[in-house]
């Protein structure tokens, strides 16, 4: 049975107040409450140091193809936020489905999935004041079925291969629930050029069993550093 089921959760989430991303290295702020580190940060410390190495060489391949695409996607979904800048947004969008990473973005952005769910957040930064760690997910929407889905954009090469995400969107989960919004599955939206393909559901309980996990090695790490 989904979780959510507030006569509110049907409508776009409205922001945390005060919560702000303060610079590129994924560090946020809410007031005088600093988070030193993100759902990202978390994540990052489990990866072995070839794969690190991998990452930041080949970083200026990836990271204005991921850039790039996610803002088309933010555009395409907060396009449909209450008092959002429609015209402005959609002429973005139409500049990026013809540029550099339209191999990308134009299967992303016309694939029929939009088009059966009613999309509630973008871009939407978040936190948990408790264990002092914040992050910002892609999108989230609802199923015609009522349930409430996160999901994540990966963009990757013609041959590059899916992976686990289930630690990252169950970090988001239990980020969001401790303001009281609930998620009941995470999903996973790939980018390849030429296609675009919507991940099968994750249940929001192996979503948020491999954020404890990942969580728990993270702290039991820095606590050894």
């Amino acid at each position: 049975m989904p979780t959510t089921t507030a006569p509110e959760s049907t409508g776009w989430l409205p922001p945390i107040p005060g919560l702000y991303r303060r610079d590129p290295e994924h560090r946020y702020a809410l007031g005088d409450i600093t988070f030193p580190v993100s759902i990202t940060g978390v994540l990052a410390i489990q990866k072995s140091d070839f794969a690190m190495q991998r990452i930041r060489a080949t970083e200026h391949i990836w990271a204005p193809r991921g850039n790039t695409t996610h803002r088309a996607m933010e555009c395409l979904c907060s396009a449909r936020a209450p008092a959002a800048d429609t015209a402005a947004l959609a002429s973005e969008l139409a500049e990026h489905a013809v540029g550099d990473y339209s191999d990308w973005i134009s299967p992303l952005i016309t694939h029929p999935r939009w088009s059966a769910v009613q999309v509630i957040a973008s871009e939407r930064p978040t936190c948990c004041i408790t264990r002092r760690i914040a992050g910002t997910y892609d999108t989230a929407f609802h199923q015609a079925d009522g349930r409430r889905v996160i999901a994540d954009l990966k963009t990757l090469g013609a041959n590059g291969s899916t992976y686990c995400t289930r630690a990252q969107l169950g970090g988001y989960m239990a980020l969001e629930a401790t303001h009281g919004v609930f998620y009941d599955a995470g999903q996973t939206i790939w980018a390849w050029p030429g296609k675009t393909e919507f991940s099968p559901l994750y249940h929001r309980a192996e979503c948020l069993l491999a954020w404890a996990a990942a969580w728990a090695t993270y702290k039991a790490r820095v606590r050894h550093a």
